[in-house]
């Protein structure tokens, strides 16, 4: 089983909201109405070119800041927000009802890697925060793996970690162009969290409302 873990397992939506506000709040810069949709805009748009190979995933991690300020008019270098976002970012857990319990269901039958694209201390220190650490078995980041979702080269990192084949293995997420993408790039099925499109792309036959749904089918 290779999950997806921002909004499939960990609630990201609500930790990059609390990290964002964490660290204005830390550099002492007002935190405006409408700050975290521009914010979001920027990093979408960021993380969709280093997905295509584009840009680095170090760039992504500086440049979206640099944006934000331009945008802002803040005077600040972009390196200490980007410092102080990702320190407040490592120690949310937020997860997703019925998370905890769908690992723990998997697990009772499949090995369970976690895919995602994404720096590795963050979201190991995230699973680690909200207690689901050791409920997986493997996690596999697009740092860790250099390349990421869509490009199926990082599910094949995670199939090898688990030992199993992309013929006994499924792969689980939210986003239609970075998940189902990965997962028909490497020829295995995909279930769709069905919680919204985050993504352009065919909608799954496959689908489900969350990972403890998929959990208890299995």
């Amino acid at each position: 089983m290779l999950a997806d873990l921002d909004n499939t397992i960990l609630d990201f939506d609500s930790a990059e909201r609390g990290a964002l506000r964490a660290a204005f709040r830390r550099l002492g810069i007002p935190f405006r109405h409408g700050t975290l949709e521009r914010y979001r805009a920027i990093n979408t748009r960021l993380w969709t070119a280093y997905s295509r190979g584009e840009i680095a995933g170090a760039q992504v991690a500086i440049q979206r800041f640099e944006e934000l300020l331009a945008e802002l008019e803040y005077r600040l270098p972009a390196r200490r927000l980007a410092r102080a976002y990702l320190a407040a970012l490592r120690l949310r857990g937020d997860t997703l009802p019925g998370a905890r319990r769908a690992l723990v269901l998997l697990r009772r039958r499949f090995r369970v890697a976690v895919v995602t694209n994404g720096y590795t201390r963050v979201q190991k220190s995230r699973l680690r925060r909200a207690g689901l650490l050791a409920h997986v078995d493997a996690l596999v980041t697009s740092e860790s793996a250099g390349h990421a979702k869509p490009d199926p080269r990082i599910v094949h990192s995670a199939l090898r970690l688990l030992g199993v084949s992309r013929h006994e293995a499924i792969l689980v997420g939210d986003d239609l162009r970075t998940d189902q993408g990965a997962a028909t790039a490497a020829r295995m099925p995909f279930y769709w969290i069905d919680s919204g499109d985050r993504g352009a792309g065919r909608r799954p036959r496959l689908r489900v409302r969350s990972l403890l749904e998929l959990a208890e089918r299995l």
